[in-house]
């Protein structure tokens, strides 16, 4: 697809190289925590200058382990990559001040154009002392030090229920959410587009949930029809977790696409609404790779039902993958495409 880009890809490895870089120069010791190094350079550069390293990513990217909350114990610093929202990091802050004791260091690393220096006015009264260490290709490394204010450190202290309206069901359904959750506390857009076109469900068809989010396809799906094999993939571990209480029948995958699944796994029906962003870029590799890579995991007659928005052009892309495609549904935002082999 014309679109696709590695402008994510460049830009993770130019703000973890300055950060780096920096690490490299300065040698910080004992245990430090790195939070969202999704290249592994800023760990890599702390252990080879003598630090103790634990390592917590959120996002199981390219096969990397992920959990949803940081490693409990105590640490002598941390490093923060800027994530992609406020409230993702306003929560992944308050987790690792938990674990550091007053004065201890904290570096928060970011792209200009990302906001990092929006970051202070969030610093929530956990930090304090801000000095820019580094400003070198639009990145900056900041370096905070712990104050006494209290943290929420633990992932329940962020859990919410809130009631989203979804089309074709009879009532609002009570969904757990947590803070930087895709459209966190709502029903979104694309979503709605895609449950309004839902196609009819036998019972006991195994669907797969791909880019589950907080589990709002699959819940539906279990609203409708109540022995459904439900399978949820997400990349995210909070997602996951979160999809976990609002479908704790599924099954819940961990991973970076559909490499995850088991290799004979085979699905009636496959629904997402798939990311389009790898940070704040936008990267539709996800998509491409979910539509060309669908088939070997359908069964005879199975199909494919995304919804993307319709500047993302798919309609070529599944014409051309599958022996049938159908526009379901298209509005000024969205498109709902329906792939089926032959």
């Amino acid at each position: 697809m014309s679109r696709l880009s590695n402008r994510a890809g460049d830009r993770e490895a130019t703000v973890s190289g300055v950060a780096a870089d920096l690490f490299a120069e300065r040698r910080p010791q004992g245990r430090i925590l790195v939070a969202g190094d999704a290249d592994g350079a800023m760990a890599r550069a702390l252990k080879e200058g003598g630090a103790e390293v634990s390592s917590w990513n959120r996002l199981a990217l390219d096969g990397k382990p992920a959990a949803a909350w940081a490693p409990d114990g105590a640490f002598d610093g941390a490093v923060l990559r800027l994530p992609r929202g406020w409230a993702a990091f306003e929560m992944a802050l308050h987790a690792l001040a938990a674990r550091l004791p007053v004065g201890a260091p904290l570096w928060i690393v970011g792209s200009n154009d990302e906001g990092i220096t929006s970051a202070p006015k969030r610093f929530d009264g956990l930090l304090d002392g801000l000095e820019t260490l580094a400003i070198k290709r639009r990145a900056r490394v900041l370096e905070t030090r712990r104050t006494a204010a209290s943290a929420r450190g633990n992932l329940e202290d962020w859990r919410e229920t809130v009631a989203v309206d979804v089309p074709g069901n009879d009532g609002a359904l009570d969904l757990v959410s947590y803070p930087g959750l895709f459209a966190h506390g709502r029903l979104d857009a694309g979503t709605e587009c895609l449950l309004q076109v839902l196609p009819e469900i036998a019972a006991g068809t195994a669907v797969l949930d791909f880019g589950c989010g907080a589990g709002v396809i699959a819940r539906a799906v279990r609203e409708r029809v109540p022995d459904a094999k439900l399978t949820l993939l997400d990349v995210d571990a909070v997602a996951l977790h979160a999809a976990r209480q609002n479908v704790p029948d599924a099954e819940c995958v961990l991973s970076d696409g559909l490499a995850g699944l088991g290799a004979r796994e085979r699905f009636g029906l496959i629904l997402s609404n798939p990311p389009l962003h790898r940070g704040k870029d936008e990267d539709f590799g996800m998509l491409e790779a979910l539509v060309v890579g669908t088939k070997q995991y359908l069964k005879l007659r199975g199909s494919l039902v995304a919804v993307t928005q319709r500047t993302a052009g798919v309609g070529k892309l599944f014409k051309t993958a599958f022996g049938h495609a159908d526009l379901l549904l298209e509005t000024p935002q969205f498109q709902v495409w329906k792939g089926t082999p032959k």
